[in-house]
C-alpha cells in the first residue's frame, strides 16, 4: 500500500520545491507559462495572458488537501525565484507507479536544476510513498527532456507512435523511460 504524503515543502543544494501560492502567478508567467519556446512540446499552449495561469495556479492548490496530489513549484533558494514547476502524476494505486512531469524556463535550462529536482522526488517516492515504478515521457522531438531522464537513472524502455497530443492538437511520437525502486536501491549503494 502506498503511503500518500502530499505536495510536501523539499529541500535540496540549491532549491526549494514546495506548493504553489496564489502570488506565484507573476513568476510563473513571466519565467515559464508565456514563453512559446518553453511549450513548444508540451501537451498545453503558453498562456496568452496571467489570468490563465491564475486559474491553473488556483486549481492546483484547491488540489492540495487531496494526499495524493503532488504538484510543486521549483524555486530557486538564492533568489527565491519561481522558475518552473514538477509533479508526479497518473498515480496507479494499484501497480504502485507515477509518471513524472517538468518544466522550468528557458532562462534555466542546461544547470542541471531540473536533473536535482527530479531526482529528489524519485528518492521521496520510492522512500517516502512506496512506489515501486516511477515512469517519464518526453515528445521526441525535445531530446534534452530525454537528456535529463536518463541522468535521473531512468531507462528508455520503447517509442510510443502517434501516442499524445502535443500543444497544436497533432498526434506526436512520445519516448517513455522508467526506473524500479529496486533499481534505484541497487545506484544508491554504490
Amino acid at each position: 500500500m502506498l503511503n500518500h504524503i502530499g505536495t510536501m515543502d523539499v529541500e535540496t543544494d540549491r532549491l526549494i520545491l514546495r506548493k504553489f501560492k496564489a502570488d506565484d502567478a507573476k513568476d510563473m508567467y513571466n519565467n515559464w507559462a508565456s514563453d512559446p519556446e518553453v511549450t513548444k512540446y508540451m501537451t498545453w499552449k503558453a498562456h496568452t495572458n496571467i489570468d490563465v495561469t491564475k486559474g491553473i495556479i488556483d486549481s492546483w492548490i484547491n488540489s492540495y488537501e487531496n494526499k495524493e496530489y503532488y504538484q510543486w513549484a521549483i524555486v530557486l533558494k538564492d533568489t527565491n525565484t519561481i522558475i518552473g514547476s514538477i509533479s508526479l502524476l497518473n498515480i496507479n494505486n494499484k501497480t504502485y507507479s507515477c509518471e513524472a512531469g517538468y518544466c522550468i524556463g528557458r532562462d534555466f535550462w542546461n544547470k542541471g536544476i531540473v536533473t536535482e529536482a527530479f531526482k529528489t522526488l524519485i528518492h521521496i517516492g520510492f522512500t517516502e510513498i512506496g512506489f515501486e515504478r516511477i515512469t517519464a515521457r518526453h515528445n521526441t522531438l525535445n531530446p534534452a527532456s530525454g537528456k535529463v531522464m536518463l541522468k535521473c537513472g531512468l531507462s528508455y524502455e520503447g517509442l510510443f507512435r502517434k501516442y499524445a497530443l502535443d500543444n497544436t492538437g497533432n498526434l506526436v511520437d512520445i519516448k517513455y523511460y522508467s526506473v524500479l525502486k529496486d533499481e534505484y536501491e541497487n545506484v544508491i549503494q554504490c
